[in-house]
């Protein structure tokens, strides 16, 4: 794990930050439309290049526009980099918090010899910096103990004579103004953590957008290699190829609107509402797979579909097909049965299709075994749930 900088690194760093920004707001206000050379200027390390915004011909809105987003990022990018990433312990908050008091409080101490009356005047920056720091009890801290030393200090006792209204509306002045600073900047630390989960989840779903969109096209090349094996012509690859990209575009419009992915049953619906409910029968537990083995599973039940259309039980107008899963220790066993068709000679399926498909399954965490039998092709699929419906 990569050392933390010393405390004083990263003061130096902040205050470099700081007065970028500083430079990049006063540049903004100064109204003038054209930038007078091309140039740039660095901002914590990166480089904003003038011309990018304004030209020639360019108007100061544009300008305005460009230095007002680079301002945002900045400031943005100076939040999530100093400011704490989560919720700040007690002991570190309290510490945080007594060491501004301490520095608030020597402050005041150094300059009483030409300040008069204004008791709590080096706190007010040292409850800012505590709950930006430190968050709200560091804050709190800060007020506290300033109200009590301030006091004592600066101001005339509750018993004196010289005690007055004044007094009072100063100590009351005081933990107003604190009180609001220290809820300003509460709300400024939910916002920042709310916007640190929201890049996370984004984050986190641009992997996972990566991951499924180079998936599909592995799959795709596989449904081509497919098609190309199984086809004599142009047209019959366009039309096989045509096809089973058709089936794997319905399978994933489900799985879009649905982000848990479609379920056992949803596939097996829509296949008995293609082919017909009197030849598709299904029994197992509802379970929704992973998006990506939801892809193959529905490739793999296309491919059999087909089959049985062309060679197999739906070939004959008898045959019928039975789809039957349990589920084990989160892995789905899936039976495919065909019955009432032309009588299956031969051994086991061992094609390229089969095998282009078999392996783009076992790819995807799955199997497929082919087991032909007299009275009809047995198919047996294996692959594990991420999530059960």
């Amino acid at each position: 794990m990569r050392a933390s900088p010393p405390p004083s690194t990263k003061i130096r760093l902040c205050s470099r930050k700081l007065s970028s920004l500083w430079e990049l707001a006063r540049v903004a206000g100064t109204g003038f439309s054209l930038m007078p050379r091309r140039g740039d200027f660095r901002i914590g390390g990166e480089v904003l290049d003038r011309a990018m915004t304004v030209g020639k011909h360019k108007r100061m809105g544009s300008r305005d526009a460009g230095i007002a987003m680079q301002l945002n990022a900045e400031l943005q990018k100076f939040a999530l980099a100093y400011l704490p990433r989560a919720r700040v312990p007690l002991a570190r908050s309290t510490a945080m918090g007594l060491a501004a008091f301490a520095v608030a409080l020597l402050l005041r101490l150094g300059l009483a010899p030409w300040i008069r009356g204004l008791a709590f005047l080096t706190f007010y920056p040292a409850i800012l910096i505590a709950s930006l720091f430190g968050g709200s009890w560091a804050g709190i801290l800060v007020l506290g103990l300033g109200v009590a030393v301030g006091s004592s200090l600066w101001l005339e006792p509750i018993t004196s004579p010289e005690w007055g209204v004044g007094t009072l509306v100063a100590v009351l002045a005081f933990l107003t103004f604190g009180c609001l600073m220290i809820a300003a900047v509460s709300l400024t630390h939910a916002l920042l953590f709310a916007l640190r989960d929201a890049e996370e989840r984004a984050s986190l779903v641009a992997d996972e957008m990566r991951h499924r969109i180079t998936n599909l096209f592995q799959l795709v090349q596989s449904i081509a290699r497919l098609s190309a094996k199984s086809s004599d012509t142009t047209d019959e690859f366009m039309h096989n190829f045509t096809e089973r990209l058709k089936a794997l575009s319905e399978v994933q419009s489900g799985t879009a609107v649905n982000p848990r992915g479609i379920s056992l049953h949803g596939l097996l619906e829509a296949m008995a509402a293609t082919y017909g409910s009197d030849r598709l029968s299904y029994r197992g537990p509802d379970a929704s797979p992973h998006p990506d083995t939801t892809l193959m599973l529905g490739l793999v039940l296309h491919e059999l579909a087909t089959n049985a259309t062309k060679y197999g039980a739906w070939s004959a107008s008898e045959g019928r097909v039975h789809v039957s899963w349990d589920i084990q220790d989160d892995v789905v066993r899936m039976r495919w049965q065909e019955s009432g068709g032309p009588i299956v000679l031969g051994k086991a399926r061992n094609g390229a299709g089969t095998r282009l498909l078999d392996s783009a399954f076992r790819s995807a965490g799955g199997s497929v075994s082919w087991l032909p039998q007299p009275e009809g092709l047995i198919v047996e699929i294996a692959f594990r749930l991420t999530d059960r419906g």
